[in-house]
């Protein structure tokens, strides 16, 4: 059983050509510029990125168009017969459209399609959406992650609809699929919006108290406070409208690491635990044993109480505790998710007022902590092609800020006729979000530029081509590259070898034996690793161990998928390699 529609048989295969992705440096925001945000149609963007981030993303999150029919889908049809037209033709898709279905799924399709071909063997899509194309979107998921690797349905309940009518909707539904359910996590360490209120509230009040014992009074007195907020708003009928800290609000010490609270998770849960002594520090006395042993072999309980991680009694006779801290509580991703909708409308509002009246309905950072959090390691690459107002960039530095992770988020957006909000408000939101908070962070800005081609990438001029290389280079797969500004060397790779480049058009971009030194001498200086990776038109110098040649545009061709044919890609491999081969064995014929 699968979905047919009017463009099922071309999805797949009817793409954009690549774009150079160009930076923006006016638009670009902070030291720290591992995160992206790129302006443009997000099919030509994604194509633009399979040379780089193909196999690499962690998570991906999708918030398209609904297709309510009240001005919140537009679409282009030269664009679905062309992914290279201009989409200048493009209206709001109306109820009253009768292939309103069938222009949502020629749409969405092939943007499915490249998210899961980006998508790490171990990658988790989740994709929002309400009824009016549930059903469809679940088919077509089934059909392009495969029926077996559906993961679960989110419930978002994000409102309280009192109008009369047959069914109150008050939710909507986010979608979850891995690419390879085998390859990934089976338990995933979750949180709960309990635990977000607590640790955005002690960062709040961290930075108004450093003495730990006026922080822990402050502390208490709010969570108190909270709880009783909930209880009146529950009393008033509005209980969903409040967190409930519920029996999270046992972490109510604190310590120099933070809160914390004591936990029975030392004991054994049935007979045949671990049996030997823990010595109370006050007594010297062994402290009493649980009665079904130890959870923890003695190594394991000596690091514990190094760690400091072991509550003691007021004496040996009682048992000891674990010491959980709050930052590593955690909870299973719920099916069912209560976030008021107008969360994200707040927060969007408190960081950028004027922007925020454009956008009327973005998603609550909360609702991104959730999955994300669950779904991805702190290493994480998170990749958001539907980006808004960027509510998922700001959840990304804000998990990051929590847990010292290192996750790195891709958004594109191309925005709306006459409003390329990527810059008037995505920028703005992240940059006004870095400020406010603190956060040590930032990004680069990107524009999808000119449709690539062989003719098109020989006319570049160096910049281009810089941006280009760094868009390219197969060493910089799924950790992209360091630019560096030097006369040769354009950029270093994750292993810190350097990048090189000479190129002063077609006719001038030679790489000579003179050229090759003062790129030697140029990665030396700056610390770098061989073998560099030397691009240009033609070489003069046979390859060895301490260099690679990448020709332009060829290597690029190959990179970017733009060879015709798979027989033409492979003749074409084909002779470098036997090329390479010959001048190999002249050099060596040489001595």
């Amino acid at each position: 059983m699968y979905l047919h529609w009017d463009g099922r048989k071309t999805y797949r295969t009817r793409m954009p050509a690549p774009r150079i992705l160009e930076p923006n440096e006016h638009l670009s925001f902070g030291k720290q510029r591992l995160n992206r945000i790129i302006e443009g149609d997000n099919l030509q963007a994604m194509v633009s990125l399979r040379s780089q981030y193909r196999d690499s993303v962690d998570v991906a999150y999708l918030d398209p168009p609904y297709n309510t029919g009240k001005g919140d889908f537009r679409y282009s049809d030269r664009r679905h017969k062309d992914p290279n037209a201009s989409a200048d033709d493009a209206v709001y898709v109306s109820n009253e459209d009768g292939g309103k279905h069938t222009k949502w799924l020629n749409y969405i399709g092939p943007r499915l399609w490249l998210t899961w071909e980006l998508l790490a063997d171990h990658g988790v899509c989740f994709i929002s959406i309400n009824d009016v194309e549930l059903f469809r979107l679940g088919l077509l998921m089934d059909e392009i992650f495969g029926e077996k690797n559906r993961i679960g349905v989110i419930v978002w309940k994000q409102a309280v609809d009192n109008n009369r009518t047959r069914i109150a909707v008050e939710h909507e539904y986010v979608l979850c699929y891995a690419k390879r359910i085998e390859e990934t996590a089976e338990h995933w360490q979750g949180t709960s919006l309990a635990k977000q209120w607590l640790l955005t509230k002690y960062d709040e009040l961290r930075k108004q108290y450093s003495d730990v014992v006026e922080l822990q009074r402050h502390w208490r007195a709010a969570i108190l406070e909270q709880k009783k907020a909930y209880r009146t708003a529950v009393a008033a009928g509005r209980g969903d409208d409040v967190v409930n800290v519920g029996r999270m609000d046992r972490f109510r010490n604190i310590n120099e690491h933070g809160p914390w609270a004591k936990d029975w998770h030392l004991e054994n849960t049935k007979e045949g635990g671990y049996d030997y002594d823990i010595f109370h520090p006050k007594t010297g006395i062994p402290c009493r044993k649980p009665p079904k042993g130890y959870r923890y072999p003695q190594e394991s309980m000596t690091k514990l109480i190094a760690e400091d991680r072991i509550v003691f009694g007021k004496d040996h006779t009682e048992t000891a505790q674990l010491r959980r801290y709050l930052r590593d509580s955690s909870d299973a991703l719920r099916s069912v998710v209560t976030i008021p909708g107008r969360n994200g409308s707040d927060r969007l509002v408190a960081l950028v007022p004027e922007e925020a009246k454009r956008f009327p309905h973005p998603k609550p950072v909360e609702l991104l902590e959730l999955i994300l959090g669950a779904a991805g390691d702190i290493d994480a690459l998170v990749l958001d092609p539907f980006a808004g107002s960027g509510s998922t960039g700001e959840a990304v530095m804000k998990l990051n800020a929590r847990d010292n992770g290192i996750r790195r988020f891709i958004l594109i957006e191309e925005g709306e006729p006459g409003d390329r909000y990527a810059r008037t408000l995505t920028g703005p939101r992240l940059r006004a979000a870095i400020e406010k908070e603190g956060w040590n962070d930032g990004f680069e800005f990107l524009t999808t530029g000119r449709k690539l081609d062989r003719d098109a990438i020989l006319t570049l001029e160096r910049e281009a081509i810089i941006s280009l290389v760094l868009q390219t280079d197969p060493t910089g797969m799924g950790g992209g590259m360091r630019k560096i500004g030097g006369k040769y060397v354009v950029a270093a790779n994750g292993r810190s070898q350097a990048i090189c480049l000479n190129w002063n058009g077609r006719a001038d971009s030679i790489i000579t034996r003179e050229v090759l030194v003062e790129m030697f001498n140029e990665a030396k200086a700056l610390n770098l690793k061989k073998p560099i990776r030397v691009y240009g038109s033609t070489c003069q110098v046979g390859e060895t161990d301490s260099f690679v040649f990448r020709q332009i545009p060829d290597a690029i061709l190959v990179a970017l998928q733009l060879v015709e044919t798979a027989q033409e890609e492979s003749d074409m491999l084909g002779a470098i390699n036997v090329l390479e081969e010959t001048i190999r064995a002249e050099a060596n014929s040489r001595g």
